[in-house]
């Protein structure tokens, strides 16, 4: 059993890696053999769950909901997303979750994994692969339709990569940022709420379990370095890892008057868009009809430079 516990819920944004952090939770509170979390590249392998702890109502197969948790008492350790459609407020549905268990747990993408936690949300979040029936399914065709004179009764993987960066320079961010609180803890905090900041996570692995430890006020059947192999590869399978960093240079590289030079494939559609959309919070428009192929250097970027008085654009 999950022994003595709180009461305790992960509240996270889609792609902050819950799952993860729950896998974490039960592997050093139970003790039963280690049972790899990972399917794929993401971490939502439940096997690890014994029978009896499931039976018990202690933890659950399924995402919970606010009025779920108000009703299931016996749950010990529970997963729950905050904002799972329109109109909802990520920091008010915390407020709300916090009021229903003894501790909340939010693995919460932080300033240096940015665009991690945006790839994360867009490629894990749906199982349709086709992404405009999933994360993008949200997106308001008619602005397609009226911006850029898409034509919406078509395949929409077959618009061009420039229009597709233009317009998720000036919608994916916000609205993701919408989402998830952006940024939640400089406007939430709580006395039995706790942030996991997924950079510590990642890279201060044990002082941020011995953290959560404290927080919880509980003792580990064992000790977390038996979970190291098991972290190293889950932070090897981050395929968008990198985009921070690299996104990160190029545009110091802009702003400090120096060539860096990149492969094209080392950045995605969307990171070029972080890129333009970054450019555009500074003044500088981009001069982007019809081009689909990026620049790989500093210098090629300036060269489609084109500096305004204003840095609203779009629809």
């Amino acid at each position: 059993m999950l022994g003595s516990i709180p009461r305790t819920s992960i509240a996270f944004h889609y792609g902050a890696y819950g799952n993860y952090i729950q896998w974490l939770l039960y592997t050093l509170l139970v003790d039963n053999r280690i049972v790899s979390p990972f399917l794929g590249q993401t971490s939502h392998n439940l096997d690890y769950f014994s029978t009896e702890i499931l039976q018990a109502g202690q933890v659950s197969k399924n995402h919970q909901t606010v009025d779920e948790l108000m009703k299931t008492k016996t749950l010990k350790l529970s997963l729950i997303h905050p904002v799972t459609g329109p109109g909802m407020e990520f920091i008010e549905e915390v407020d709300k979750i916090s009021k229903l268990v003894d501790c909340v747990i939010l693995p919460y993408i932080d300033h240096s994994t940015y665009l991690l936690g945006v790839h994360n949300s867009i490629f894990k979040t749906f199982r349709d692969k086709n992404i405009w029936n999933g994360s993008l399914a949200y997106v308001n065709r008619k602005d397609l339709e009226k911006g850029w004179g898409v034509d919406i009764t078509a395949d929409l993987n077959t618009i061009p990569r420039f229009i597709l960066r233009e317009h998720h320079s000036i919608n994916i961010f916000d609205s993701w940022e919408s989402t998830c609180g952006w940024f939640a803890p400089a406007k939430f905090s709580k006395k039995n709420c706790h942030y996991v900041f997924i950079c510590d996570l990642f890279y201060n692995f044990l002082e941020t379990i011995e953290n959560i430890k404290q927080f919880l006020g509980v003792e580990w059947v064992r000790d977390p370095v038996e979970l190291l192999s098991y972290h190293q590869t889950n932070v090897a399978n981050q395929q968008y890892k990198n985009q921070d960093h690299i996104a990160k240079q190029i545009l110091q590289s802009v702003a400090d008057d120096a060539d860096f030079i990149w492969d094209s494939n080392s950045i995605t559609l969307y990171t070029e868009a972080y890129i333009q959309r970054a450019l555009q919070q500074q003044g500088i428009m981009l001069k982007c009809n019809g081009l689909n192929e990026f620049p790989t250097s500093t210098k090629k970027l300036k060269e489609i430079f084109e500096r305004v008085n204003s840095t609203k654009h779009g629809v």
